[in-house]
């Protein structure tokens, strides 16, 4: 294992060895480029994604007679656990892209400092969430929306999750230095490996064992315990940095650095909890614990269309990023472009899979009829502006990956702010339907806004570049 990670001289051996997947992400095919990052994390991520959807299966009948309390339950702790990953992806955006520009810019001693404080950072982060979570847990989940009868449920299950909250935050957070480095299919191998123990550890911790919702928590633990294994391993002896415990000091500009875009992407992230509470109260207020459960169906269901789509998000970020650092900017809007148009095709294709067999796979997890009937009708209302909710994913990833955090987080909010008072207005008149129906219109407004906002900002790299090719021929003179 090496001592130091520098960048040699360019035409170096040793240089040419260590930055051979860099060459890709700054000079070669953009698409091939994009699909090296993008598909393993496009098939890790639905990999995992299917193991959420089996894992929602095994409980709504594995628990037999409260299998809909307990994917309701699965439903109310949804938000909880999304504000866990929500912190998780803050740190893993925000070190992303910090070590990505200093890899474009070959700066050595800026992707040193960067990894030590990502890891300094989740490990702070991770242990602050398990103290408070654990704290408060019982008054968070029935703010969240936790009624009488599923809050045993969603307590049972959430206690192990906040416990082991660190473990998830460190495996986002090297996953990401994997990810940044370019050797995505690394990635791909971890969250297949976790995901395929989780679905074997779940199986038995609830139907062999009989754990119920505890069992599926206890199971999730344990995986991201294996993944944070997995992943040091390669840190220490398959990644090219040369990672040295000595990189864990804490240097202010790095920390800062990372946290400034970090803290953007946990509020755009986190900011989602603010409609999930919304929505349950309306859930609530004009269902009961079944329409609860559909509505964690739908997320469940919607997460298999979205995910993949976070999977190019994520091979686009880096690479926005390494071109960016390298003042690439030509580049950079092409890069722009192609990942719109994957993130698209592939959220479009796959929503009319589900749309297709809807029926089907609301069957896989509830059995009474009339209530999948019920579920196939709110899920079809509530994703019909699946196609432009990509192009909000996409512009929304873009500005983090070029540093504009409060940009991003402008965006971020724009979703929630405008489902709030349709919200507000819609169910009053057509009850829990209009719930479903909001979700299509506050997609359509967001998505016009961050399109609107994107153009501008290309506008502005524009001018950038011309200012650069100015600077360059005054030192070239």
């Amino acid at each position: 294992m090496k001592n130091s990670f520098d960048f040699p001289p360019a035409g170096d051996s040793e240089y040419n060895k260590m930055v051979d997947k860099h060459v890709l992400m700054g000079t070669g095919s953009i698409n091939k480029a994009l699909a090296w990052l993008a598909a393993p994390a496009v098939i890790g991520l639905t990999i995992q994604t299917l193991y959420g959807l089996v894992d929602s299966v095994f409980i709504g009948r594995g628990l037999g007679d409260d299998g809909v309390l307990g994917l309701a339950a699965l439903a109310i702790v949804f938000p909880v656990s999304f504000l866990l990953i929500a912190a998780g992806a803050g740190v893993a955006v925000g070190g992303s892209s910090f070590i990505s520009r200093g890899f474009g810019a070959a700066d050595s001693e800026r992707v040193k400092k960067g990894v030590g404080n990502m890891i300094i950072m989740a490990l702070i982060v991770g242990l602050i969430c398990t103290v408070i979570g654990l704290i408060f847990l019982k008054p968070i989940l029935i703010i969240f929306g936790a009624t009488e009868s599923n809050l045993p449920f969603a307590y049972d299950y959430m206690f192990w999750i906040v416990l082991g909250c660190v473990f998830q935050i460190l495996t986002m957070t090297i996953n990401a230095i994997v990810m940044a480095e370019g050797n995505s299919h690394y990635s791909m191998g971890m969250y297949a490996a976790s995901s395929i123990l989780n679905v074997i550890l779940n199986y038995f911790f609830i139907f062999e064992f009989g754990w119920g919702m505890q069992g599926a928590a206890i199971g999730t633990v344990i995986c991201q315990m294996f993944s944070v294994a997995f992943l040091t391993f390669y840190l220490y002896r398959i990644s090219k940095l040369g990672f040295r415990l000595s990189w864990l000091k804490f240097n202010k500009p790095a920390f800062w650095g990372i946290g400034k875009i970090g803290i953007s992407e946990f509020l755009r992230e986190g900011s989602l909890v603010i409609m999930f509470i919304i929505v349950i109260y309306n859930v609530n207020l004009y269902g009961d614990d079944s329409s609860v459960a559909i509505y964690g169906l739908i997320n469940r269901v919607f997460a298999f269309i979205v995910i993949p789509a976070m999977g190019v998000v994520q091979g686009m970020i880096p690479l926005v990023g390494y071109n960016y650092g390298a003042k690439n900017y030509g580049r950079v809007r092409k890069i722009l472009k192609a990942a719109s148009i994957w993130s698209v095709a592939i959220m479009t294709i796959l929503a009319a899979f589900t749309y297709i067999f809807t029926a089907n796979l609301m069957a896989l997890f509830i059995t009474d009829a009339a209530l999948v009937n019920e579920a196939v009708i709110a899920y079809w209302i509530s994703n019909l502006a699946v196609p432009m909710i990509a192009l909000q994913i996409v512009g929304s990833a873009f500005m983090q990956a070029l540093g504009l955090a409060r940009l991003s987080f402008i965006l971020a909010l724009i979703r929630q702010f405008s489902i709030v008072p349709v919200l507000a207005v819609i169910p009053y008149y057509m009850g829990l339907m209009g719930v479903w129906v909001a979700f299509p219109i506050a997609d359509t407004i967001a998505s016009a806004v961050t399109v609107w906002f994107v153009l501008r900002q290309l506008k502005s790299l524009k001018k950038e570049e011309k200012l650069h090719e100015i600077n360059m021929s005054k030192s070239d003179a």
